[in-house]
């Protein structure tokens, strides 16, 4: 896998001249490999994943959400806010709601699960070509559920506080390397991400891999292709 990603680099930095000129210049990453940046979409920009959507809505107000996890009756949505932000730091905050609604299949059990999970983001230059971002955020997670063959209700609330930082450092204007790692303080949780990410006009490319450490531990792909344009 290190070496396929490699390769993928490689290629991108040399085949680059066969696209246009434009990459990440002038447009900051939103997400590092896996958590957020202090970073938003310009206004009127919009970017469009497999799922994954997002608008600017003014330069430092963006609003997204997945259409892949609404098929899966998971509601979602995120606002996030950049209140400052230039070509050397930025500084957001944001918040993620999202609601799952499940009806079981002999039909006389429902669940509800809600989620709320504000956070925060700052990125900063720590060198030429090189950026940190660090942040936080905490979630409040609830569910609900009835049974007509108990004829009873159940209910729970859960929260949780995580932290997050990486970094993020262009190879060229199309190239970057970006890693990250996250530490969940309430469930005693850690992840470790790291990515190749490929930009070029509108076009993007996220090609890597994220380990978590809940139960025996798990490695997941990390892959994510969008297009970020202006409407």
């Amino acid at each position: 896998m290190r070496l396929l990603l490699l390769v993928l680099a490689i290629s991108a930095v040399l085949c680059g001249s066969a696209f246009a000129e434009g990459g990440f210049e002038g447009r900051p990453i939103t997400e590092n490999a896996f958590a957020p940046t202090g970073y938003t979409l310009h206004g009127g920009e919009f970017a469009i994943g497999l799922g994954p959507i997002a608008f600017g809505m003014t330069d430092n107000v963006q609003a997204s959400t997945n259409l892949l996890l609404w098929a899966f009756q998971y509601y979602n949505a995120n606002l996030k806010v950049a209140l400052t932000e230039s070509d050397d730091h930025a500084f957001g905050v944001g918040v993620g709601l999202g609601r799952l609604s499940l009806d079981f299949v002999d039909g006389d059990d429902e669940a509800e699960f809600t989620a709320v999970s504000p956070y925060a983001a700052g990125s900063f230059r720590i060198g030429a070509g090189t950026m940190a971002h660090i942040g936080g955020q905490y979630s409040r997670f609830s569910a609900s559920g009835d049974s007509d063959i108990e004829d009873a209700d159940a209910s729970a609330v859960a929260s949780g506080t995580s932290f997050f930082g990486g970094i993020e450092h262009s190879v060229s204007n199309r190239t970057k390397f970006v890693a990250d790692a996250g530490y969940d303080a309430t469930f005693e949780g850690a992840r470790v991400s790291g990515a190749v990410l490929f930009g070029w006009t509108t076009f993007r490319l996220k090609l890597g891999l994220s380990y978590f450490t809940a139960g025996d531990g798990f490695t997941f792909p990390l892959v994510g292709l969008w297009w970020r344009f202006d409407a």
